[in-house]
């Protein structure tokens, strides 16, 4: 039975070179495209300085405005919008973010390279056939491009690799002047860059190879006379590298103008990927990111989570005590479910709390006395599927404030309103923390309630006599909140 309010998703792709948006149907097992809009704003044009260009940023929000009058009526929770390299690397993306938002009316989240290539590859899993093959498949965007090796739903190797058609085209002034130079230098440095992976992935070896990109789709119509289409070969591509070198206006005649303007920087970087990985062709598949993005919201209602996998994957790597993680993280939930906060638009927080409870010791194998600042470093920094950044900087963030003293640095320069949204769900985690310092279960929990900023913690009476060493901690962090503006009361009843 479907669980979900709506039977439509949508998909926002905030891509460097386009902005795209998906609306599916969800009718008993099939997934149906029932609208799609793309824009090529091109972000990621002008951004040599390291910043969004205002006219950028002024032709995404007109497109984002756009959207949101689509998107009225689909549910909140089936609506999953997401940037990639440009907005990861951008000096302005907090305030370019903020704008965006209150544009589409919901919240944007920034997602890595890794993240990237794994939705990629799942959008294409779920609309091609599974026979067991290994596919390569390769998005190439217009900040950076992506590569996966995988089977069947399963990838097995993911890169993101920085460059792209729209970066590219300006690095290597492809805009203005198309030429045999020009193209050189652009295939040349895309060589290079490949040169790092190269080595890998050959070794893991693929029996077909897939292209995903609207450069891709691009590149396989302008040669569909020679490939039918759907194909692109090498010979065909060699041939209109030729036919742009002569006369670039000619061949791209057909083509709108700021498509015109990153082709020829899409067909050098991708005359380098034929080369350097010795592709004899590529289909051309319709899947990408945004249809990832729908088949991963999906997967969430019906409990298939990817980042479930991820946290369990970290538990392992590190050899968490999960006993002692998942004892830590019933116990905060415990309290969380007794107490209320404030929200955080587009973050469950009750997940945010479990994993942080399940993390809380990640950094231990590395060393006890800092043990939470490891923690926080490795949260931050790995590379976590099914997370977007902003998820991972509060994961982050509650495992490294999980314990020692509480101060504004423990939330790396968040937003106000974000750490005081943090604050009550750091109370659970190190309350749990310290009634499970024994590492074992306790028979009654004690009772947690609040009114504002107090929080009185209830046990029964003589338990906090009984157990001197727990109460000389419960103590300890009466003090620590006070840091935080938070009145802790232990009390007995």
């Amino acid at each position: 039975m479907q669980s979900f309010e709506s039977p439509y998703f949508a998909a926002v792709d905030l891509g460097s070179n386009s902005f795209h948006m998906i609306i599916c149907r969800v009718n008993q097992d099939t997934v149906e495209t029932v609208d799609r809009v793309k824009d090529m704003v091109q972000i990621a044009s002008g951004m040599q300085s390291g910043t969004i260009a205002a006219d950028a940023q002024d032709r995404a929000v007109q497109c984002l405005k756009r959207f949101a009058e689509r998107l009225r009526g689909i549910p909140a929770s089936q609506i999953r919008a997401v940037g990639t390299k440009s907005l990861r690397s951008a000096k302005n993306a907090d305030n370019f973010l903020r704008e965006a938002e209150q544009a589409l009316g919901h919240p944007i989240a920034i997602i890595s390279g890794f993240e990237e290539a794994r939705l990629v590859y799942k959008g294409l899993a779920h609309c091609v056939a599974n026979d067991n093959n290994r596919r390569l498949v390769i998005d190439i965007g217009g900040a950076s491009t992506e590569f996966i090796i995988g089977r069947d739903a399963e990838p097995e190797l993911l890169e993101s690799l920085n460059f792209g058609c729209v970066v590219f085209a300006e690095k290597h002034d492809l805009k203005n002047h198309v030429n045999a130079r020009n193209m050189r230098a652009a295939y040349l440095a895309a060589c290079a860059d490949l040169e790092a992976i190269r080595p890998a992935y050959q070794r893991k070896g693929w029996d077909m190879v897939y292209g995903t990109s609207g450069t891709m789709r691009a590149i396989a119509d302008l040669v569909a006379h020679a490939d039918g289409g759907a194909i692109i070969r090498a010979a065909s591509l060699r041939d209109l590298s030729a036919e742009m070198i002569e006369n670039s206006e000619k061949t791209l005649q057909s083509m709108p103008k700021l498509r015109k303007d990153v082709l020829p920087a899409g067909i050098a970087v991708l005359r380098a990927i034929f080369d350097q990985l010795k592709l004899d062709k590529i289909h051309v598949a319709d899947a990408s990111l945004k249809e990832g993005l729908i088949y991963d919201t999906i997967g969430r209602f019906h409990n298939v989570d990817a980042r479930y996998a991820a946290v369990a994957k970290l538990q392992g790597q590190y050899n968490i005590d999960q006993t002692q993680a998942e004892r830590v993280a019933r116990t905060a939930i415990t309290f969380w479910r007794q107490i209320n906060a404030p929200d955080l638009p587009g973050v469950s927080r009750t997940k945010i709390l479990t994993w942080a409870a399940q993390l809380h010791e990640v950094g231990l194998g590395i060393s006890h006395s800092g043990y939470h600042n490891h923690g926080y470093y490795i949260l931050r920094h790995s590379d976590l599927a099914g997370f977007g950044r902003y998820e991972q900087h509060l994961l982050a963030c509650l495992v490294r404030a999980h314990r020692k003293k509480i101060h504004d640095d423990r939330f790396d320069g968040m937003e106000k309103k974000v750490r005081l949204a943090l604050l009550p769900m750091l109370v659970c985690l190190r309350m749990a923390v310290v009634l499970h310092r024994s590492r074992e279960d306790l028979p009654v929990l004690p009772n947690l309630s609040q009114n504002g900023n107090t929080y009185s913690l209830l046990f029964s009476k003589g338990w906090l006599e009984e157990n001197p060493l727990t109460m000389a901690g419960l103590e300890k962090e009466v003090v620590n909140f006070q840091c935080a503006a938070i009145d802790l009361k232990i009390l007995e009843v």
